[in-house]
């Protein structure tokens, strides 16, 4: 596979993959952690909510700067600094310290909008566009591989070595990943002007997206897609525990099950290769409509076969539309523009992420976990409905050297008319 000989994606790879275990195999530590804690469903959306928060409060800053730095040392920063907030949670000792638990997942989580916006747009530089969908669909799989392990691994480390000694080996895991993506070579942004203030920057930003149907169009439905699934994230342990009276720990043959869809999806994309090609939004729009009908059946599972299956599925499609719509935003931006392209991505998800967290655990509380499971299922189906009327093309690749894909200008409202 030509694009792994290419040894700069290959650090990139082997960097994210460290990087990616320790942040799932943390979320399922800290979820379960935090509801050992508390028994409640609003404790475990305090650690979703937490997870959100910088995504809206930094995403723009984060983009801006990430633009100007070298995007490789800003991912190995960005580790090192995760590595380094966690050791407060050695403090934690009992429910006392809950706030100790938010505090640390708020600010791991803020170092993480450093390094998500370079990553993203690292890719674009090292493999060129004409090799995205498969530098993508390798990186779909090895966040699936962490989605299928690390959870897993989480919930495992959690019941034989305690909280405390899970966050000590995942402290490792991200001094580990530092080297390798520090070593990732990527040249200044092309066509990079000298550093303004960050408000020009942020502003310019904004100016960018706005005058892209494309964008407009993928962050209007990464929006609508959140506001369905923030609530779903943080409420798993909570099926297991109420809804199937199984013990919480149990949690983690949810998250096996789904990371095993999610590698199915990713290799499917891997085999699919270049016939993908121009069919990009076609892969985003589709396999939504089906993730939402796949968390329908979760939501009426009545079994933990049932759940598995669903959940396998929710992952195998979610895989497949994810990779899809990074490529389609990679394809749509310019380098010089992608850090805060990717950030205001994120600070997009971020708004429907703590709309949905706002509510859905205390929904749970209240009504039910099947209620909230159900509600959230229905809103993604509609957002792969809109995703037909936004986004209706995939741009064709630019060849190497010479910016972004061909993308036709078009008003995204009056297109609609």
């Amino acid at each position: 596979m030509l694009v792994l000989r290419n040894g700069g994606f290959a650090r990139l790879w082997v960097g994210q993959f460290l990087s990616l275990f320790a942040d799932w195999a943390l979320r399922a530590l800290l979820l379960l952690w935090v509801f050992r804690l508390t028994h409640s469903g609003v404790g475990t959306s305090l650690v979703g909510l937490a997870e959100a928060f910088p995504l809206l409060a930094l995403s723009p800053v984060a983009g801006a700067l990430v633009d100007r730095w070298h995007r490789g040392y800003t991912m190995a920063l960005a580790v090192l600094a995760r590595a380094a907030l966690l050791l407060p949670l050695l403090l934690v000792a009992g429910r006392a310290q809950l706030p100790v638990i938010v505090l640390v997942t708020l600010l791991v989580n803020g170092a993480a909008q450093f390094f998500g916006p370079a990553a993203a747009a690292c890719t674009p530089v090292v493999v060129g566009q004409e090799q995205l969908g498969q530098a993508n669909s390798l990186l779909s799989l090895l966040q699936s591989t962490a989605g299928l392990l690390a959870p897993a691994v989480g919930a495992l480390v959690f019941a034989r070595f305690g909280a405390h000694g899970g966050v000590l080996l995942l402290g490792l895991l991200y001094l580990g990943a530092a080297p390798v993506l520090a070593a990732v070579p990527v040249p200044p942004p092309a066509g990079a002007q000298a550093p303004g203030s960050l408000a020009a920057e942020i502003g310019a930003g904004l100016a960018y997206v706005r005058r892209r149907a494309q964008l407009v169009g993928l962050f209007t439905t990464a929006f609508v897609y959140c506001l369905g699934v923030g609530a779903l994230t943080v409420i798993d342990v909570i099926f297991i525990s109420r809804v199937l009276h199984l013990h919480p720990e149990a949690v983690g043959i949810l998250y096996l099950a789904n990371g095993v869809g999610a590698f199915g999806g990713s290799v499917l994309m891997l085999v699919a290769g270049t016939r993908l090609v121009g069919h990009y939004h076609q892969l985003v729009r589709w396999p939504v409509v089906a993730n939402g009908c796949a968390l329908l059946v979760y939501a009426l599972a009545p079994s933990l076969h049932v759940a598995m299956v669903a959940v396998g599925a929710v992952g195998f499609l979610f895989s497949i539309a994810l990779a899809s719509f990074i490529t389609l935003i990679q394809l749509s931006a310019e380098d010089r523009m992608m850090g805060r392209v990717m950030s205001l991505c994120n600070m997009t998800v971020a708004a429907g992420l703590l709309i949905s967290l706002a509510w859905g655990g205390a929904l749970a509380d209240l009504l039910g976990v099947r209620q909230v499971i159900g509600t959230g299922a229905v809103i993604i189906v509609l957002c792969g409905g809109l995703n037909f009327l936004l986004v209706r093309q995939t741009p064709v690749p630019a060849p190497p050297g010479t910016g972004v894909a061909d993308v036709p200008e078009f008003a995204p409202l009056a297109a609609l008319a």
